[in-house]
């Protein structure tokens, strides 16, 4: 799990290079009366992909924020089987996302449903969020039941 985090984080930066650069681009051409057709929606697709892209790494990591102000008073026996059943939980809610998201994708590409200025079809950045839900899901499903895989879990 941990090659296809890392791998999905370095598409998810190389988008996110590429949005920086047409965004700077776009500023640059834009007041010498150039700007980029549709750069505000590539640059929300760019977005889409990039947050969606690094989902599982930043789970696998843990380098979200985590609110354990209650929780560091108590045992760790039920630190520890409140945190199982949290990432049992989320990563059911995740996988039924993920689900409805591809659903959602299917559905885009059935009824064409495109961009408003450039015209590009949705459905493939909405795919790639599915995957990205689902790979969040499947690690929040691996840190409930294997919760000391990764020695990160709080003490």
């Amino acid at each position: 799990m941990k090659r296809i985090n890392i791998l999905l984080l370095w598409v998810g930066c190389a988008v996110f290079m590429l949005t920086m650069c047409l965004a700077i681009l776009n500023m640059a051409l834009r007041p010498l009366g150039h700007p980029i057709a549709g750069s505000f929606e590539l640059m929300g697709f760019g977005c889409a992909v990039l947050t969606a892209l690094g989902l599982g790494y930043s789970q696998e990591t843990r380098s979200h924020i985590s609110v354990d102000i209650l929780f560091r008073h108590f045992p760790c026996r039920l630190r520890r089987l409140l945190n199982g059943a949290g990432s049992l939980a989320s990563g059911l809610f995740f996988l039924a996302a993920s689900w409805r998201i591809f659903k959602m994708a299917l559905s885009y590409r059935e009824y064409g449903e495109l961009s408003e200025t450039l015209r590009m079809p949705f459905y493939p950045v909405t795919m790639i969020a599915a995957l990205g839900t689902l790979i969040l899901s499947v690690n929040l499903l691996y840190q409930a039941f294997w919760p000391d895989a990764d020695k990160k879990v709080p003490r």
